[in-house]
Formats: C-alpha cells, structure tokens, sequence
C-alpha cells in the first residue's frame, strides 16, 4: 500500500491553507501530525480522505494524488451513530457482515442439505466454509469481546442501546466500532480527548499492535511519543517529514537553534538584540517543558496509585484521583498551545 500527494494546496474561498502538500503514506507507518492549532494538521486529515478538497500548489512538480491499488481509508470525524436504538452488541457486528451473512448462508445451507445432498449444495457449502474462514469466522467474536472488555464493556453492556451510554462510552464505542474494521490507513483527530485512563491506555496498547497504518493529530506528547514512528511537523515555512521520534525532534531542533545563534552573535553583532529576544524564548520553552514532564510524572505517580489495593475499590478515592488527573492534562493542554505559540517564534 502507497499513497502520495504531490505538489497539493488547500483553499477556502480567497485564502490559502496550505499551500505546498507533498506528502507520502508508506504501508504500517505511525505518523503523528504535529504544530500548533490553526495550522491546517486536521484540514490534511479531511483531504486525504476526500481528494476533491485538493487543488495545484505553487511547487515545480506535476500535481496528483497517487494511490496503489485502492486503500480503506478510516476516519472518525465526529462521533456519531445511524441509529442510536441499536443496541452495543448490533453496532459493533455492522463491522462484521461478512461473517454475520456467511454465518446464516452456512445455516441455510445446512438445512437445505438435510432434505438433498446434491453436488451443487455440497460445493456451494464448502465454498462458504472456505470464505468463513478466510474471513476469520472462527476468531472474530473473540476479537470484539477481547476490546470490548479493554474498554471497560461488560456482557450485560452488550444488550443496552447505544442512547444509555455516557459521551466516554459513546466515543470508546466509536472508536471500537473503526479500529475494528481495519481499514488500511487509519485517521485519528485528537484521539485521546475525552478518554478516562482505562481507555486512553486501551487505546494505547490497541494502535501500537494496529497492524494497518496510522495517522493522528495529537497535542498530547506523552502520546505521540509512545505511538508514533514518524512525524509530519508543521512549522511557519511550511510542514516537513521526519523519521524520529517527537522528543528526538525537540532535542535535535534546540541543538540547531543553538548553533544557529552562536554563529549570528559571532558573524553580527547587530543581531545580538535580536538573539537575546529568542533566547528569552527559548528558556520560557524550555520552563514550559519542564513543568509539562513534571505533571506528566505526576499524572504517572496517580496512575499507579489507583492501582493499589484498597484504593482501586475505593470509588470515592478514586473519583478525587481521576480528578486530579483530569486537571493535570488540563494545565499541560494549556501549556503545550503556549508551547507550540513559543516554538512557531522560532521558526
């Protein structure tokens, strides 16, 4: 699987989103689309899903979108639902109607069987037998009932009608519903928004053994660092690929910008001014990081906590720890907008 976007530019109306998209999608990548908000990472999402949004950009080369064979793209925009009086169950067999139809074909033929053996109803059987098992017919309820449970679904669950669920559930389901169907490139828009930590770490575990490719936007670090093998990183002169991880990026872009000014004081003075500006930047970055990986080991520290017996069945505790950490990734979302605000400076 291979999917490329030469030469692309996006505009609404009169003004320019994006105005340079060359970008490639290599089969079992885990990229994470970084930059600071407003800055088009989940107007590139909706374009890889619907080309007609892409137009010629203002580079050399021929302008296309090139795709080997024909890849399922996957993309939860918003959390939505047909119907919501189906039940849990119903929704999350939608994804397996192949199996579900081969299951009653195999039924029907069954009983026809009963009242004639003839060569066509035998051939048509295993035929049908073949393709169940083609299609995993044997391992595919284990498969929902295995994430269903990671995500905190019990069997009872299975029977409620999608309009009894909270929002959290509502979005675990969601996501259930599409990491099951197992499309060959996976779109996430902030992934982690609105996840408890049961399912930020179900969610955790389940894309890093994803065996298809992923792409997801994330302002949470701590994420991107555990999923992501690459990067597609917005800066002000546009968006650039990098095969590393987010914090090698960090590392490797302060040491650059610090020669880089090394080398300005050295070659003019005149831009002294203009250094210490940026260096003031630089520490205020630099302050931000570290209170962000101070509340990420906070968070961590909780985390464990509820782990420990007699306090992971004191639901009182418990609902005070969770809300600590929910005010945690509160501060570090703020913090990482004035990050990201400080970074585009640099830039």
């Amino acid at each position: 699987m291979n999917y490329k976007i030469t030469n692309g530019s996006i505009s609404y109306g009169a003004e320019t989103i994006l105005e340079e998209i060359d970008f490639e999608i290599k089969e079992k990548e885990k990229i994470a689309v970084v930059g600071r908000n407003g800055c088009g990472k989940s107007t590139l999402l909706k374009a890889i899903v619907n080309n007609q949004m892409l137009e010629e950009g203002i580079g050399e080369e021929k302008f296309g979108v090139y795709k080997q064979g024909s890849p399922v793209i996957g993309f939860l925009k918003q959390v939505e639902f047909e119907d919501e009086s189906t039940s849990l169950l119903e929704e999350i067999l939608k994804v397996y109607k192949k199996q579900t139809d081969l299951e009653r074909r195999i039924e029907n033929l069954e009983k026809a069987l009963k009242q004639e053996t003839s060569d066509k109803l035998v051939k048509e059987y295993t035929n049908a037998m073949d393709m169940y098992k083609f299609y995993d017919g044997y391992t595919y309820k284990k498969e929902y009932t295995t994430a269903l449970n990671k995500f905190g679904f019990t069997t009872q669950d299975e029977n409620k009608k999608i309009s009894e669920f909270s929002g959290g559930q509502r979005t675990k389901i969601a996501f259930l519903r599409l990491l099951l169907s197992k499309p060959d490139i996976l779109l996430l828009d902030e992934p982690t928004n609105h996840m408890d930590i049961v399912g930020k770490e179900t969610l955790e575990n389940l894309l890093k053994e994803y065996k298809g490719t992923l792409i997801f936007v994330s302002h949470d670090r701590y994420f991107v660092n555990k999923i992501a093998d690459s990067l597609l990183v917005f800066e002000k002169n546009g968006a650039k690929y990098l095969n590393c991880s987010y914090d090698e990026y960090i590392e490797n872009r302060e040491e650059k910008e610090e020669l880089f000014t090394t080398k300005k004081v050295k070659n003019k003075n005149n831009e002294y001014i203009l250094n210490k500006e940026r260096n003031k930047i630089k520490n205020k970055i630099k302050k931000l990081e570290n209170e962000i990986n101070a509340n990420d080991l906070e968070i961590k520290r909780i985390e464990a906590e509820m782990q420990k017996e007699g306090i992971n069945t004191d639901y009182v505790k418990l609902n005070e720890l969770q809300e600590k950490i929910t005010a945690l990734n509160k501060q570090n979302e703020e913090k990482l907008i004035e990050w990201e605000a400080l970074e585009n400076k640099l830039s």
